[in-house]
């Protein structure tokens, strides 16, 4: 190991800081790997039933009006669904001074669900997602379920399903002015500043459908999160930088089985961003019972869906609209989240609203200059090259550019400089996104990758980190289908986010205040082939 780093990483610095400081010296080969990956943490609250028992009312708000999707003319359909709340046991409506994240009353959010058009289920398809709304009105946030089967099956009915989910939404809010007898009390205890959607399927791009037209057209609704489960893309709809977005989405989905959420999720703005790419989970499997021949049995049970959504999904919502909103980094695969990372594997994709960007591979295809501006150089690679990782020949399917590399001995490194002043001790991590390549010759089948994460300061004092010690880069999942289904190949990209602490563990004279160099090396496999994108410090 010190000899490979004397052999590959001295040359490097020398090019990088020539002029500027001093190559690396033989002292800093002493740095060591941290005693320590993940520590222990509590678990999310929300991945446990919350202290409060659900109620539930079955609203009949009459109809909605709706733009026929065939002639464009509005017409009306009915408009009906559930609302779970926080109840005081006995079906009345807990007052939100009980609950501590309804300081000013409780959040509300909507949810719509998929397009399963079967005569008596259609019916009743607003039920579908009852584990995930009583998980919410377990922790506080008053859950309404809108039944969208009645717009048909025809075509995709997105704009159809966003009108529905939004009109709700106004409605709930006015409770006290529709028809029904609601729970005493619940139509004052909607906080109307604390607002979310939420959908699976074609309801979840309804869900960012009615959240973008609440946002920024005449309503003006203060929309603070959208959640997603396998949401369709046909519209290509682009959420805004102020809008705060969770995904998921299994490898098995035998629906939406054409990488769209991950799309989705690439070409939104949002400034803080989550998606978790689950392996082995399907698409119906998120609901309470259907079952579709489209995809066979998932991989993980049900059961395992609906905590997985249940974890990720309430607690995004939970902590995006409490009163003073949380981050949404737990998400990327933090300790928090072990009951469900312990049984599933679990690809996270972070983008942290507060960052320094080093390279994100979009300002051309030199692969020896970063979207910073600074330099990036690389050696011992069989290859090495800038490309669009939208190339589903390849398995991948992401609506990004990124950088591609294979090694074939323990030699490949890439570093890339920081800017002139950079001061790392703002920062709290390094992220970094990397994806193994499915069927690459490269990469051994069945086996993870793993690499050293380094840093180098001014003075060429080096600090590595084995990525395992907080994210591997696991090998994608091949899945058997049937006649009717051959489950693609995908290839996705992963955010590991390493702790600066960590590295000046590794080595204590590691000065992050003065850091010059960050970057990877490809030391701990014998051969490989993985992308990477998004190299960036966050807190």
């Amino acid at each position: 190991m010190l000899s490979f780093l004397r052999i590959a990483v001295v040359p490097l610095v020398a090019v990088l800081c020539a002029g500027s400081a001093q190559a690396l010296p033989a002292s800093a080969l002493s740095g060591s790997a941290p005693s320590g990956g993940r520590q222990s943490a509590d678990t999310l609250p929300q991945l446990q039933p919350g202290p409060f028992v659900p109620g539930h009312y079955d609203w009949h708000f009459g109809t909605v009006q709706v733009t026929d999707p065939f002639r464009g003319a509005p017409v009306d359909v009915t408009h009906y669904g559930r609302i779970s709340y926080p109840s005081d046991g006995s079906g009345g409506l807990l007052p939100p001074a009980a609950s501590t994240s309804a300081a000013g009353g409780f959040p509300l959010v909507v949810f719509g669900h998929g397009r399963y058009f079967l005569d008596g289920v259609w019916q009743t398809n607003h039920l579908q997602a009852g584990y995930l709304m009583d998980r919410l009105a377990s922790h506080g946030i008053v859950a309404t379920s809108v039944n969208l089967g009645v717009i048909g099956s025809y075509q995709s009915g997105i704009e159809q399903r966003g009108q529905i989910m939004l009109e709700t939404l106004v409605r709930t809010l006015d409770l006290a002015n529709q028809p029904g007898t609601a729970p005493a009390g619940l139509a004052g205890a909607i906080d109307p500043t604390r607002l979310g959607f939420m959908g699976h399927s074609r309801g979840g791009e309804g869900a960012v459908a009615a959240a973008i037209e609440a946002l920024h057209g005449l309503d003006g609704l203060p929309i603070l999160a959208v959640g997603t489960i396998a949401p369709t893309d046909f519209e290509q709809l682009q959420l805004p930088p102020d809008l705060p977005f969770m995904g998921l989405y299994g490898s098995k989905d035998g629906d939406v089985d054409n990488g769209w959420p991950i799309y989705l999720h690439d070409r939104a703005l949002s400034q803080d961003r989550s998606f978790e790419y689950i392996h082995g989970a399907n698409h119906f499997w998120f609901t309470e019972s259907i079952t579709c021949s489209c995809e066979n049995q998932a991989d993980i049970s049900r059961e395992l869906h609906h905590e997985i959504a249940m974890g990720y999904l309430a607690g995004f919502m939970a902590r995006r609209l409490a009163p003073v909103p949380e981050s949404s980094a737990v998400f990327a695969d933090g300790p928090e989240m072990a009951p469900v990372t312990g049984q599933a594997t679990i690809l996270p994709l972070y983008r942290d609203p507060d960052r320094f960007q080093l390279d994100d591979f979009e300002a051309g295809s030199d692969p020896w200059r970063t979207s910073s501006g600074t330099s990036a150089v690389h050696r011992a690679f069989a290859f090495l090259f800038e490309a669009s990782l939208d190339q589903v020949p390849y398995t991948y399917y992401h609506g990004t550019t990124g950088a591609v590399a294979g090694w074939n001995q323990r030699e490949g490194t890439w570093f890339a400089a920081t800017p002139p002043d950079f001061d790392a001790t703002r920062w709290e991590f390094l992220s970094i996104q990397f994806a193994q390549r499915i069927d690459a010759h490269l990469n051994p089948v069945g086996l993870s990758q793993d690499l050293s994460i380094g840093l180098i300061d001014m003075d060429g004092d080096l600090a590595t980190v084995p990525l395992s010690a907080y994210g591997d880069i696991p090998y994608p999942p091949s899945h058997q289908g049937s006649f009717f289904q051959t489950f693609p190949k995908k290839s996705v990209l992963r955010t590991t986010r390493l702790p600066l602490a960590a590295f000046v563990e590794a080595n204590p004279r590691l000065d992050l205040d003065r850091l010059k160099f960050a970057g990877w090396i490809a030391d701990r496999t014998a051969s490989g082939e993985v992308a990477f994108d998004r190299v960036e410090f966050t807190r």
